[in-house]
């Protein structure tokens, strides 16, 4: 890509960057699949519909990147080649690599026929492919549940498959089980999209499928065939067999955790399908909560194959209910009317030295015994969902009421641009590569959310731009926020604080946002509601703020969306938080909008400011002389730099410029292009400037950093009182 210009009598032409073409071949899964549905490049999708058979088809998406002012785009043809029994060689592959080539059956894949890759940037960008198939074993038929693969149908076809599962015949699998598990995994619309590969066991994978549906696969010893098990509030507990002191040979064991054993909160890592991004969600047992004082005990777990927020939410509910109950464990020796019993099911325990009756207990383990030996030896485990059948307390009539809300919109919402800090330190860490990857004009939104109420679980946020449709693009968490009480200036430290939320989980040392100031977190009393700040960090400068202040202690608890916006660019935000009892309507979310400003590319602004070396004067006699350090936003990636440090940098090619002000708010005098660290307005200045040669009154002092035209976020300002001789003897000199 080239580009020309004329000077005087003659012409030249330059180039100015270069456009990047390439063939590719991306082999991506076994195939054949269901459906391509969408090519995204650099995280961002280049091509959307629906591919169900071999096809070539045209990406034309030239403005992905910014166009060619900034890194081109993705634009040619694209062969898509499912990979089925009657696969044909490409023609693409054979003009490039020679006609002795195969077809690639059995694998999906993508042929890239010299397609525009980007420009301006060497940098390949990486090919990601969302690509749908749902199982669908003839033995139980289509499982498709909202675009994920109903997990019973995962299991069977791993089974059963003879390519590459494990080969057993369908005579071999209880397809009754499955179809009844299948059935109530599409009712409660748990569908799984999850990857395996060959790295892993299928036997490991069968097991992290059960893991995800609290399920159990086991071979009937009658039968013979393979079994599978819903831990579910599917049974009649009047019809269940019952265990007792008449048919128990001998209770091995029998315990209940203690309560400092138990969990309390519970946080559930997910991958989210519409953004192709991690997600997490906690939930909190609130009753435990407040017995406990805060969160005494918190688990995290990982479920890889959920896809959605809604199902994170409902698995992160089910696992607190069990985590945060005491369920009793035992072990017992029983007689033959146990035979009965397999992994899974689930009997009364009744055993009134203990005082329990009718304790619903589901088995864990189980060993039948030998022809000489017919005891039956269990291994069980209080089931959840008989707990409110067990019989060892009496209940009592109580005027509780369900601790769940209906959703509502976020009180307070706070929008703003990442700061070069926030971009490192979340998306592209020192890597010199993933910082040259970026749009150096781009910028990153930040959104932090306040809680609307004790049992809101998370927030998605949905954003467009123009008239375009809301889309989602990320789920967050609940930003840790509260209010000053009391009105501060400039030099405090020490802030008082009210109307808390979730204060329990800030960390010291990470940033938090004071209306457009961010500070770095030193200190946090809960009892004595303070806060002990730095003020002034990153690329912002202490100012002064009224009463009531939002503090937004937003460090990695805030959502950073990954799609960068230049300049001007307007982008409008919905926040739709959930409860356990939904999630807020679209419709019923308030529209808050961001311009962009091109934030994380501007210099940082200098720091320890001082004015005849008082860093925030009142008065000054005679000449004000203005010092300051220098700041690198390239360099302050490691600590947060306080306002008094000495100098850092500065970043190459960064000059200062300073304003003054008169008492009226009038502008006095403008100095650019400084490269020191020091400036004097001297009083035969002010003489010459005001054009009235008054010798006191009020002067403001702005300073600001400036590189390649753009300058720095925020200005460090003094204002003082300026006492000549006039103070000093009652006199001026000339004016009024």
């Amino acid at each position: 890509m080239g580009g020309g210009g004329k000077g005087g009598g003659g012409s030249s032409t330059y180039v100015v960057g270069h456009r990047y073409y390439a063939g590719l071949h991306l082999a991506l899964c076994h195939g054949p699949v269901d459906a391509v549905t969408r090519i995204i490049v650099g995280e961002r999708t280049a091509w959307s519909g629906s591919i169900t058979s071999s096809q070539t088809i045209y990406i034309n998406a030239p403005e992905l990147f910014g166009g060619e002012s900034r890194e081109g785009g993705v634009q040619g043809y694209v062969e898509i080649k499912m990979g089925g029994p009657a696969e044909t060689v490409s023609g693409y592959l054979q003009q490039m690599l020679g006609s002795i080539i195969p077809a690639f059956r059995g694998v999906v894949s993508l042929i890239a026929q010299q397609c525009l890759l980007s420009a301006m940037n060497p940098y390949v960008k990486p090919w990601s492919v969302e690509a749908r198939r749902i199982p669908a074993p003839a033995a139980l038929g289509g499982g498709n549940i909202n675009n994920d693969a109903n997990p019973s149908h995962i299991i069977y076809e791993c089974l059963n498959n003879a390519t590459w599962g494990l080969g057993y015949a369908a005579s071999e699998i209880d397809a009754t089980s499955f179809q009844a598990a299948a059935n109530t995994l599409a009712s409660e619309q748990y569908g799984l999209s999850i990857l395996w590969d060959r790295e892993q066991p299928l036997e490991e994978f069968i097991a992290e499928v059960l893991r995800h549906i609290d399920g159990t696969l086991y071979v009937h010893p009658r039968t013979g065939k393979f079994v599978l098990k819903l831990a579910r509030a599917d049974y009649t507990v009047s019809s269940l067999l019952v265990l007792d002191a008449s048919n128990i040979l001998e209770l091995e064991s029998f315990s209940r955790p203690a309560e400092s054993e138990l969990v309390n909160q519970v946080t559930v890592r997910y991958r989210d399908r519409s953004t192709d991004k991690d997600g997490a969600i906690t939930v909190h047992d609130l009753a435990a909560l407040e017995l406990a004082g805060g969160v005494v005990s918190s688990v995290t777990v990982d479920y890889p194959g959920v896809a959605n927020g809604s199902l994170a939410s409902r698995v992160a509910l089910g696992d607190l209910k069990q985590l945060s109950v005491p369920l009793a464990k035992a072990t017992l020796i029983a007689n033959r009317q146990a035979a009965n019993l397999n992994i899974g099911d689930v009997f009364k325990f009744t055993w009134p030295e203990f005082g329990i009756a009718q304790l619903v207990m589901r088995v864990v383990r189980i060993s039948y015994g030998t022809l000489t030996d017919g005891r039956v030896r269990i291994e069980c485990v209080e089931d959840i969902f008989g707990l409110p059948s067990a019989s060892y307390v009496s209940p009592t009539p109580t005027s509780w009421l369900s601790p769940l809300t209906s959703p509502a919109p976020v009180p307070y919402r706070r929008l703003a641009e990442a700061p070069w800090w926030s971009v490192v330190k979340r998306l592209v860490g020192e890597s010199a590569t993933a910082r040259a990857e970026l749009d150096p004009q781009g910028g990153f939104l930040v959104a932090c959310a306040s809680r609307p109420s004790g049992d809101s679980l998370n927030v998605k946020l949905l954003t467009r731009q123009g008239s375009a449709a809301y889309a989602e693009v990320e789920t967050m968490g609940f930003t840790p926020n509260a209010t000053v009480t009391n009105a501060i200036d400039e030099q405090a430290t020490v802030l008082a604080i009210g109307n808390g939320q979730d204060l329990d989980v800030v960390k010291l040392d990470t940033i938090a946002y004071l209306d457009n100031e961010i500070v770095a977190v030193k200190a946090i009393n809960l009892v004595a509601g303070t806060v002990t700040v730095d003020r002034g960090v990153l690329d912002t400068v202490p100012a002064a703020h009224l009463a009531a202040a939002r503090l937004w202690f937003a460090d990695a608890v805030e959502a950073l969306i990954t799609e960068q916006y230049l300049s001007a660019e307007t982008l409008q935000v919905k926040m739709l938080p959930a409860t356990g009892l939904g999630r807020l309507a679209e419709s019923a979310a308030p529209a808050d909008s961001y311009t962009f400003a091109g934030r994380m590319i501007r210099p940082y602004p200098p720091g320890n400011v001082k004015i005849n070396n008082v860093m925030w004067p009142t008065v000054i006699l005679g000449q004000a002389s203005a010092t300051w350090s220098y700041r690198d936003r390239m360099q302050q990636t490691v600590y947060l730099v306080t306002q008094s440090e000495a100098n850092i940098g500065p970043e190459a090619g960064t000059t200062y410029t300073i304003r003054v002000y008169g008492e009226s708010g009038a502008l006095r005098k403008t100095v650019t292009g400084l490269t020191t660290t020091s400036w004097s307005y001297l009083v035969a200045d002010e003489v010459t400037d005001s054009g009235l040669g008054r010798l006191n009154g009020k002067l403001k002092i702005e300073v600001e950093a400036v590189r390649d035209g753009y300058a720095s976020w925020q200005r460090q300002t003094r204002i003082f009182d300026r006492a000549g001789f006039g103070l000093n003897y009652g006199k001026y000199y000339g004016g009024i």
